[in-house]
């Protein structure tokens, strides 16, 4: 006569441990899922053309991030080049940014333009290591979009200021 009482419990049992499993599994900032990557897969043909458009314009991108100081003002600098390697001024300059390690954590924002090609912008970069940095430039009716891995690094500390 227990036994429809052990079978209920049993089930139940797995019901909570599914839940606390799929919570842990969703709330672990070094697991991510690409956004709207349905979106991405039946828009691909023009993923490709974005690659294509890529190639053709032949723009080059250097992005730096500079030492890690406060973990809250880290400055990120990308470089735009036109097809003959000269600095590439006037564009409006987009970054998404994201720590390996914890590649559900994204940064995003607009960099201003502080010499001819060269576009900077502050995120509150607080982990050394290495970086995915997602670009994605606009110049009239042109667009360039890259992605490069930048290793952040902990800034320097004077001898004798540790203590």
């Amino acid at each position: 006569m227990g036994w429809p009482i052990g079978v209920a419990t049993i089930l139940a049992t797995t019901v909570v441990a599914n839940v606390i499993v799929m919570q842990i599994a969703n709330n672990d900032p070094s697991f991510a899922v690409e956004p709207d990557y349905y979106r991405k897969a039946v828009h691909f043909d023009s993923t490709m053309a974005q690659e294509r458009e890529n190639i053709s314009l032949g723009w080059g991108i250097e992005t730096r991030i500079d030492s890690i100081g406060d973990g809250r003002h880290t400055r990120v600098a990308v470089r735009l080049r036109d097809a003959s390697s000269y600095p590439l001024p006037g564009a409006r300059v987009a970054v998404m940014a994201r720590f390996n390690a914890r590649a559900n954590d994204t940064l995003t924002a607009l960099l201003t333009e502080e010499a001819p090609g060269k576009y900077v912008t502050t995120l509150p970069i607080a982990h050394p290591g290495q970086w995915e940095v997602r670009v994605d430039a606009t110049h009239g009716s042109q667009r360039f979009s890259a992605s490069s891995r930048v290793n952040a690094v902990r800034a320097a500390v004077a001898l004798g200021s540790a203590r």
